[in-house]
């Protein structure tokens, strides 16, 4: 990869006083010449190289939770710089699982077929709920979605009834058009959930395994999907495979355990007589290794027991990019045994999403689109829809085959509200985009009512206890917001496009942009989403639409939003598209095709009656 980035030397080489000789005689100059390639071809080869070319914002890497938890770096642990896994990359062709409707035998023996994504997620709209405490410094921060939840597990109360307040938001969850709801991680815990403890147990600050299978029932009964949180990567300190290795102390080797991790000879910062692998180099979370065949074993049941036992839908998985994908292809045909409709949907930060993700060839159904979600609501602030349009190229690019998850806020990142706070309409814009892009559209609880939330406060300041929806000193506008979020995940619902349909822009500029939704199954469907964040009324006018298979005559009539009606494609192969201020809409192609179809379907009906 590295030597693929010597086109860039050109430049540098004739900008470089040092290299003027490059103009003179090359057959005087050929062995500097090629001993100075030679130099920087060993400089490429040994910088690290970032991930694809592509940087992302800090704002949106992982960073270590919680921040007023002092997470330990350093002790003698293993470097967690080199690569953990030699084989977390793209899997060679012979190994992947085979394509859909071929008969598989698992390790158990069962048969089984591997499934393509379900229906249910791709035409779905998700909500996720952050249930655990963070500790926060601010009254009314880092109570978790219940509110009130402790910071720190104790690990000897008795488990509370949290979980069935659940309940109090059923008729919300309708209202959204909510099909699936994401719980944030909710095992047994010390902390924020991401350090595990035990993961067949509701963490007792939230509840009980009992009780958590009641609220699956009944969302189930409503309707609504469930997807639980999967932190394979690391654990807690007190998981029991790991608290084994501690309680031998300078005897650690004799556990019959010490392979699950990355031990080491060395110590740690919490006193250990040996050192370890952990997530970033903070020591509260050792990192499980999935090469171990006990430990992808244990893992493997784990996946299958909330799947077939509790009745979960899915899974979402805690930096899904930094396991091999040899181990989520084989996770994955696990899951299939428990639960054929199931749903993997990986957390994708860095990387080619395509290394570990692939519906057709065994890998995770789905990922976070971490690219383009942040362009949703960054065009808008920087008032810049070029962003967005260069997002939309590479997801066609890179990601066409996929159906990959959106999102404006979650419990890593500064909330929309806050992000998009100096211009009232922003995050309505923000959510009109979310919910007519390519892809499935997921709603951080409390988003749709405005709720801010600070990075710079702490992850407890991102977490907090949710609003009631029927409260009347909630933020400014958000009851507005929601009857529009409602509307928008109507829509969706019910239009093929927006679901099914591929993505195409069709006119740019920093604050208008226009695109076009279409799809031939299960219906033909064409839909102009148009957007204009600025403060004045636009005309925009759309050439060359005989491209779209658009001729003159076409009707476009507008199903949501404000605007002067388009008529027709005129001769030209024009549309004049008028979009108010500050300000989305949807208009629908009429297809001579579907007026044909109606003609037909009335001519059959008058024979019908004549005879």
């Amino acid at each position: 990869a590295s030597l693929c980035n010597l086109h860039l030397l050109g430049p540098c080489l004739r900008s470089w006083p040092g290299c003027c000789f490059f103009s003179w005689s090359p057959m005087a100059f050929r062995a500097p010449m090629v001993l100075l390639v030679a130099l920087c071809c060993v400089v490429l080869i040994t910088l690290p190289i970032s991930t694809q070319g592509h940087t992302l914002p800090s704002q949106l890497l992982r960073t270590a939770q919680p921040p007023r938890l002092n997470l330990r770096g350093g002790g003698g642990g293993q470097s967690n710089t080199k690569p953990k896994y030699e084989s977390n990359t793209h899997l060679p062709k012979d190994e992947y699982t085979p394509p859909y409707g071929t008969l598989l035998r698992s390790v158990s023996g069962a048969l089984f077929c591997p499934t393509p994504v379900p229906p249910w997620f791709e035409e779905g709209t998700i909500y996720q709920i952050y249930p655990l405490g963070t500790p926060g410094e601010i009254p009314g921060q880092g109570g978790g979605f219940f509110g009130d939840i402790p910071a720190v597990n104790d690990g000897k109360c008795k488990p509370t009834k949290s979980i069935l307040d659940v309940r109090k938001y059923y008729k919300h969850f309708q209202q959204l058009g909510i099909t699936a709801i994401y719980f944030s991680p909710i095992f047994e815990s010390e902390t924020h959930g991401y350090d595990t403890v035990d993961y067949y147990m509701i963490d007792r600050r939230v509840g009980s395994l009992p009780d958590f299978k009641i609220i699956v029932k009944e969302l189930h009964e409503l309707g609504i999907k469930v997807i639980l949180d999967g932190v394979f990567n690391h654990t807690g300190r007190k998981f029991f495979a790991f608290k084994d290795i501690c309680d031998r102390g300078a005897n650690w080797q004799k556990s019959e355990f010490k392979d699950w991790f990355f031990i080491s000879e060395g110590n740690s910062t919490f006193g250990d007589a040996f050192a370890y692998r952990s997530w970033e180099g903070h020591e509260e979370l050792p990192e499980l290794n999935v090469e171990n065949d006990a430990v992808r074993n244990y893992l493997f049941e784990v996946g299958k027991f909330w799947l077939a036992e509790v009745g979960v839908d899915g899974w979402r998985l805690d930096v899904a990019h930094e396991l091999p994908p040899n181990f989520w292809r084989d996770f994955r045909s696990a899951c299939t045994e428990a639960n054929p409709e199931h749903i993997l949907l990986g957390e994708v930060i860095h990387g080619d999403y395509n290394t570990w993700i692939g519906p057709s060839k065994g890998l995770l159904h789905s990922g976070t689109n971490y690219q383009l979600s942040k362009a949703l609501w960054s065009s808008l602030k920087e008032k810049n829809f070029y962003e967005l349009d260069h997002s939309f190229a590479r997801d066609e690019e890179l990601y066409r085959e996929m159906s990959l998850v959106n999102f404006l806020s979650n419990h890593d990142v500064a909330r929309v509200a806050t992000q998009l706070q100096d211009e009232y309409h922003y995050p309505f814009l923000a959510h009109f985009l979310l919910f007519t892009v390519r892809g499935v559209p997921c709603v951080y609880y409390g988003d749709e009512l405005k709720v801010p939330g600070v990075k710079e406060e702490g992850d407890a300041a991102l977490r907090c206890k949710m609003l009631d929806p029927a409260a009347l000193d909630l933020p400014n506008g958000a009851h507005e917001l929601f009857d529009k979020v409602c509307e928008l995940s109507a829509l969706r619902a019910s239009n093929p496009a927006l679901t099914w349909g591929n993505l195409k822009v069709l006119y740019v500029k920093n604050q208008e942009l226009v695109f076009v939704r279409s799809c031939d199954i299960p219906k033909r469907q064409m839909l102009i989403i148009a957007v204009n964040s600025g403060t004045e009324h636009q005309h925009v006018e759309l050439e060359r639409l005989g491209n779209l298979g658009l001729h003159p005559g076409v009707h476009i009539k507008n199903i949501w939003g404000d605007g002067a009606d388009c008529g027709s494609v005129n001769d030209e192969y024009k549309l004049r598209v008028h979009i108010p201020p500050n300000s989305g809409r949807i208009m629908e192609v009429k297809m001579q095709m579907d007026e044909e179809e109606a003609e037909g379907e009335g001519e059959g009906e008058g024979e019908g009656e004549g005879e």
